[in-house]
């Protein structure tokens, strides 16, 4: 059984695609718009889920998201596994927070694929 996925991005078509790819393969993903809607939905949840996070977001961004994950002891708890979604550059900046995993923009279906699949998919 894979691993369940939210998908975070305030790109519909990027969230789209991430559902195009992955749910024909068995995933089952849950899509967020941004920093608040992904964190109100994770409060919901009771297993673990794989979270691609976009970093550049309005609102709470992805290091934002990161830090209310690891401050709050239910979601730290869950065992999500975080994967950061920008472009290499903003990927290697000083506030980017430790997370399970990167996947620089632009990425390709089968990176995609292949860094879900790393992390129990």
């Amino acid at each position: 059984m894979a691993v369940p996925i939210l998908a975070v991005d305030d790109s519909a078509s990027i969230r789209e695609m991430i559902v195009s790819v992955l749910a024909p393969r068995g995933y089952h993903v849950l899509t967020a718009r941004d920093g608040d809607d992904a964190l109100e939905k994770l409060r919901l949840l009771e297993e673990p889920h794989i979270i691609l996070l976009d970093v550049v977001m309005p609102g709470l961004d992805g290091p934002t998201v990161v830090r209310e994950i690891d401050e709050d002891d239910a979601l730290r708890s869950a065992g999500h596994r975080v994967i950061l979604m920008s472009s290499q550059l903003r990927l290697a900046a000083r506030d980017i927070p430790p997370t399970a995993g990167q996947l620089p923009k632009p990425f390709t279906r089968q990176q995609l694929v292949e860094i879900v699949a790393q992390f129990g998919g």
